[in-house]
């Protein structure tokens, strides 16, 4: 095992696709002769819906059982359908859905099926997404990063001593990648917290709800979690909201002015999935149904706290960071 990362090593122009029929295979380096660090990679799918693996080849020096490995794939172009990275050993490398790895598309994915679902954003063109092994005896750990942010290890799978591991990418659809390979590993392995460029986008959790012209305190189940959710505004002031309690609702924000220090907002008609509420969570459910469309301001208090207020309702929220236990089998 080493302290700089083998895969920067190598030629990266060696990718080798799973046999498909009819899907198309791509790649050009900069320099590939002399082991650069960058190749770009132009792959498609023969249809939607009909998956394919492609993986690094690193022909005679392949890494050990032993080398940790990290790289970063930036997603130049995404076509219809979605990219997956990860990693995956060669008995596993097969075509189509048969390939068997340890993948982040937004969930956790062996290849064929969700394993761990909302792991973290879904990718889009732009970004740039990290995979690092690590090894340590017959566990290996997948840690996952995401435009520079650490969203934590994804997978912590039993390993036999003898597995080779291999960069790969698993796509439906067309896409078009960078792939580049550090000399040296992240620093950070554990999930680091979300950052948004307003002080309201992102998970809230609902820590105290008041409601009637009193506002008299409305006791929450103490075992609930009632997350509101703010989707990044539109840049017109706008933002989609939704609220999990047994149902989900879903609605708008949109800010349309001041009131002292708060943002003076509008709330449009909530939707709402339509299950029957256990007891404990009906009174809740009940309040955000009548509560929220009279909401006409919040802030980010100094103490980080989300206020929301009413003339009959009022919710204060902290931030909140969903965690994950990692993934594992993926067999």
């Amino acid at each position: 095992m080493t302290s700089t990362n083998p895969l920067s090593a190598l030629a990266p122009a060696r990718w080798i696709g799973d046999g498909t029929d009819g899907a198309t295979l791509l790649q050009a380096s900069d320099d590939p002769d002399e082991g650069s660090s960058l190749s770009d990679i132009t792959f498609s799918t023969a249809q939607r819906g009909t998956p394919y693996n492609v993986r690094l080849d690193p022909g005679y020096s392949p890494p050990t059982p032993t080398d940790n490995l990290y790289y970063n794939i930036r997603l130049d172009e995404v076509g219809s359908g979605n990219l997956a990275v990860g990693y995956v050993t060669g008995d596993n490398f097969l075509p189509g859905w048969k390939t068997r790895g340890m993948f982040y598309n937004g969930n956790l994915t062996n290849g064929s099926a969700g394993l761990r679902m909302g792991f973290g954003p879904f990718l889009k063109a732009g970004d740039t997404v990290g995979s690092y092994l690590i090894r340590d005896n017959n566990t290996v750990k997948v840690v996952f990063y995401l435009n520079g942010r650490c969203l934590g290890p994804g997978f912590v799978i039993s390993a036999s001593c003898t597995d080779v591991f291999y960069p790969c990418l698993h796509l439906d659809g067309m896409a078009t990648v960078t792939y580049f390979t550090p000399k040296t590993f992240p620093s950070v392995v554990e999930r680091e917290p979300a950052t948004f460029d307003d002080p309201y986008s992102g998970d809230w959790l609902l820590k105290k709800a008041t409601t009637g012209p009193e506002l008299h305190e409305l006791p929450l189940p103490e075992d609930a979690k009632i997350v509101l959710g703010f989707g990044n505004n539109d840049g017109s002031g706008t933002y989609r909201l939704s609220i999990k309690v047994a149902n989900t609702l879903n609605t708008s924000v949109k800010i349309v002015g001041k009131m002292e220090a708060f943002d003076k907002i509008e709330v449009g008609p909530a939707m709402a999935t339509r299950m029957m509420p256990p007891p404990d969570l009906e009174p809740v459910e009940r309040f955000m149904e009548e509560g929220l469309e009279t909401l006409y301001k919040m802030i980010v208090s100094g103490d980080g706290s989300l206020i929301l207020t009413g003339p009959a309702a009022e919710m204060i929220c902290e931030r909140y960071e969903m965690s994950f236990d990692p993934v594992t089998s993926y067999a």
